[in-house]
């Protein structure tokens, strides 16, 4: 995520989303009523019965809705347009939907902007400098090795396998076993949880069958998909892929379970709170570490006010997303819910 600007007079966010994950976040802390702007097209018909053509256009709607489209990437965010320019190819009062991809900057203006939401955000930009992903594109002849940043690709090194067809059959596999070697030390020092291996050809499933006759455990989770070469155009393609996407947003899922895996075996115990009563009182006894809200739920008076106690008592704030598991689950509990302070790390 970056921020480019906050203009403190009109409460307006100006923001450049830069992954799939900043798109999840904008969807979560979106609200209705709030007014969102950002380049658009929009078909312009000179004339009745004219089929039009496309127009760059710059829109300004009141939100209605905000949903991330998994498939295609992008944020879509629908509501009245209330400003666009050039005028004569919009029609105010009508109904639009802007389509917000990574590296599209959008302008959010909130009648307020909660300290909470702004920290996350301000967190969404640290978290872009950290390395979220590793990707290897191997083939027979090259490894190009890559981390996906929340900026974008970041290239760190590239190995040759040394192999030729001239080679004499053991010399040949030999070779192979060190280049194999070479790709798995790779793995094990990458400074992510998970690497995706990915290529033309058989290359990465002889690798992966190399380590599985071999008992090689990387310390990594690892990941396969195809790519159609070893160099940087394989690491964009696996990147713009759904495979990246996917588990991207399925670390977001796994995180949400585990702090509701906590809940639920301490709830007995008394050492988890829900809904709004029980949580005011455990975080006015600052007893609290974190609380876990659903999305749906962001714009009701009582929760906006626990969130404030929370904020100014530093207790983490987890935003569900209402409409996964993890979600549903946690709107059985009013949507709100907490965990003592001394069960979390």
């Amino acid at each position: 995520m970056r921020i480019i600007r906050f203009y403190d007079a009109s409460s307006m966010l100006k923001i450049v989303p830069e992954s799939f994950e900043d798109l999840y976040l904008l969807a979560r802390i979106l609200s209705q009523g709030d007014s969102v702007a950002s380049w658009s097209k929009r078909r312009f018909k000179a004339a009745e019965g004219d089929t039009g053509e496309q127009k760059d256009v710059f829109i300004r709607l009141t939100l209605e809705k905000a949903e991330v489209d998994r498939n295609a990437s992008r944020l879509r965010l629908a509501g009245k347009i209330t400003e666009a320019r050039p005028e004569e190819f919009v029609r105010l009062n009508t109904y639009h939907t802007l389509n917000i991809a990574p590296s599209d900057t959008l302008e959010i203006t909130k009648t307020e902007w909660k300290d909470y939401i702004l920290k996350r955000l301000k967190q969404a930009v640290q978290e872009s400098k950290r390395p979220r992903l590793g990707i290897i594109a191997l083939d027979d002849e090259k490894a190009t090795i890559a981390y996906v940043m929340g900026y974008g690709i970041e290239l760190t090194g590239e190995l040759y396998s040394g192999l030729s067809k001239k080679m004499r059959e053991k010399e040949f596999e030999e070779q192979k076993v060190k280049y194999f070697d070479e790709i798995i030390a790779t793995v094990s020092r990458m400074d992510v949880d998970i690497v995706i291996l990915a290529g033309p050809g058989f290359t990465k499933d002889d690798v992966k069958k190399y380590m599985e006759s071999k008992g090689i455990k990387p310390g990594k989770r690892l990941f396969y998909a195809n790519a159609g070469d070893a160099e940087r155009t394989g690491i964009r393609e696996v990147v713009q892929g759904a495979e990246a996407s996917k588990i991207l947003e399925s670390e977001h899922v796994k995180r949400e379970f585990g702090y509701l895996n906590i809940f639920f075996g301490s709830l007995r115990a008394g050492r988890s709170v829900y809904g709004i009563e029980r949580m005011r009182k455990a975080l006015q006894d600052y007893s609290v570490g974190i609380v876990m809200v659903n999305d749906s739920a962001l714009g009701k008076a009582e929760v906006k006010e626990l969130l404030d106690m929370a904020d100014k008592s530093s207790v983490r704030i987890e935003i569900f997303n209402s409409e996964d598991e993890a979600g549903k689950q946690l709107s059985g509990f009013g949507d709100i819910a907490g965990i003592e302070k001394s069960l979390l790390k």
